[in-house]
């Protein structure tokens, strides 16, 4: 029979063995500090908020204590199951350590912040390109204009911050619309390449890192109830289903669009945002080639269609035109950004900027199916019911003062160019042109100026053509590049500072347009 004393000494050391035993192990990547983040033992399992659980389980997997003996494989399961949701690996473990170590003032604080608001868009990491889409107010966009400037560069990060604006609209507005627009966005996202950014993204601190990763789950968990939602509103009416294949179809009709003109936006966007002086230098050359290579390429009997309307003047149907098509819109912007970031203030840029600062446009997929929502007529089979579109208000950038000031309107008797600028000389003459007698507006919509005044087409139902005399103008200077090529007896429509459209005699299709030939 043993003694009483070592039979306690004993017994001491099998409790003591069991314990160990029993404990869970502490996980090496166990870090932050040495004061143990609090929780409550009771809601271990059961939290479901990340901001709570994850503290929680950090305490109890890095100081284990009598209450946890026995729960080591509980533990191992929960943060598995917390691994799963957030896509954490065994690694990532570090950062939810130090981020639980942190105070719950830092813990809360989930804005994620561009490094440096002054950097080009074309430099952001996936954090920045989030941050920057989430807040594309601050660099006076909405959010569809920044991802489509994020352009092949655009990151998952990125793609998830269009989609968590699409999914909450501003001012409650229906989400319809901005449904249709991200739908590709979303389809994309995938939330190990999600994970993997967030995990290489070091320039940002753990606060956002973590942030980024509640992001992340929080979207990915209403992906299932918004397809259903979207399959629920194909059903309700197929005006929706028409919207969604739309959108769809003018996203990969942008994929067409020039990538030199796509280039010289981005180039110029960058200027911009940086106010580099550096980054727009010779960008006039650049962007009135791009001018030139675009209108060059519209048909002469298009653009002879065109009559000046009290408040529609050539210029302003000329950028219209233009902006019907991907091509034509960039190379208009192009020409507006490189405007401002010279000094010039010229005329036409001033057209430009009054007429696309309220338009989405077509900077790429997201705003070119905009542009082919707002612009289809749909219609719903509710009478009462309108579609709302996501609001575009680029007035702080884009800015203009409308149609130039006035036209003038001859034959051509003499042009003489010095330097830059060439002064034309009309002669008496006797013109003909085409006249709208009758016509009326249709519901499709032509511009929107950007005091938001919608602008509907016009069509002509009856026109006469007659030849009146002129009595000449007095000379007036136009820009020495919007005069090449025009030839005395030529009839020109001078306005904006640009010699804009100029006829061979006799003939109401157009040969030149801002000093493009046309054919």
């Amino acid at each position: 029979m043993k003694p009483p004393l070592l039979m306690s000494i004993v017994g001491v050391l099998v409790i003591r063995a069991s314990a160990a035993l029993a404990a869970p192990e502490v996980p090496a990547w166990c870090q932050g500090g040495d004061e143990k983040p609090t929780y409550d033992l009771s809601t271990l399992y059961s939290e479901t908020n990340p901001s709570w659980a994850l503290p929680a389980l950090v305490a109890a997997s890095c100081y284990p204590d009598d209450d946890l003996a026995g729960q080591g494989k509980a533990l191992v399961a929960a943060r598995a199951r917390w691994s799963k949701r957030l896509h954490l690996t065994e690694d990532d473990w570090r950062d939810v350590s130090a981020w639980s170590h942190l105070s719950r003032t830092e813990q809360n604080y989930t804005s994620i912040n561009v490094v440096d608001r002054k950097a080009p868009w074309s430099s952001y990491g996936p954090l920045d390109q989030y941050a920057a889409v989430i807040d594309a107010q601050l660099w006076q966009v909405d959010a569809s204009y920044l991802a489509d400037a994020l352009g092949p560069k655009i990151s998952q990060l990125g793609r998830l911050g269009y989609v968590t604006e699409c999914l909450s609209p501003a001012g409650g507005r229906d989400p319809a619309v901005g449904w249709a627009m991200c739908a590709a966005d979303m389809a994309q996202l995938d939330a190990d390449k999600l994970a993997a950014e967030i995990r290489a993204d070091t320039r940002h601190p753990i606060t956002e890192r973590m942030a980024a990763r509640f992001a992340v789950a929080e979207v990915l968990a209403k992906r299932d109830a918004w397809t259903a939602s979207v399959a629920a509103l194909r059903a309700k009416d197929p005006t929706y289903g028409t919207m969604f294949d739309l959108a769809a179809k003018a996203q990969a009709a942008w994929s067409t669009t020039d990538a030199r003109w796509v280039a010289l936006v981005n180039e110029l966007d960058d200027a911009r945002v940086t106010g580099s002086r550096r980054a727009s230098a010779g960008c006039v050359d650049k962007t009135w080639s791009a001018w030139g290579a675009v209108v060059g390429a519209m048909p002469a009997k298009e653009l002879a269609s065109i009559h000046i309307e009290p408040g529609n003047g050539f210029d302003q149907q000329l950028v219209t035109r233009l902006m019907g098509s991907a091509d034509g819109y960039l190379v208009a912007l192009a020409l507006y950004q490189c405007d401002r970031a010279e000094e010039l203030d010229g005329e036409l840029a001033n057209v430009i900027g009054s007429m696309l600062a309220r338009w989405p446009g077509a900077r790429g997929p997201r705003t070119a199916s905009h542009t082919a929502l707002l612009t289809a007529d749909l219609k719903l089979d509710d009478r009462d019911a309108r579609l709302e579109f996501p609001d575009v208000d680029r007035n702080n950038w884009l800015t203009g003062t409308g149609s130039g000031n006035g036209y003038v309107e001859g034959a051509v008797a003499d042009v003489k160019v010095e330097g830059e600028v060439a002064t034309i000389t009309f002669a008496k003459n006797k013109v003909t042109q085409t006249r709208c007698t009758k016509g009326h507006y249709t519901s499709r919509i032509s511009h929107i100026m950007d005091n938001g005044t919608i602008v509907y087409f016009y069509e002509c139902d009856k026109e006469i053509t007659e030849t009146i005399a002129v009595e000449p103008s007095p000379p007036v200077s136009v820009t020495a590049r919007s005069a090449a090529g025009l030839k005395k007896g030529m009839r020109v429509v001078v306005g904006s500072g640009l010699a804009l459209v100029a006829y061979p005699a006799k003939q109401t299709v157009p040969a030149l347009v801002t000093g493009v030939e046309v054919k």
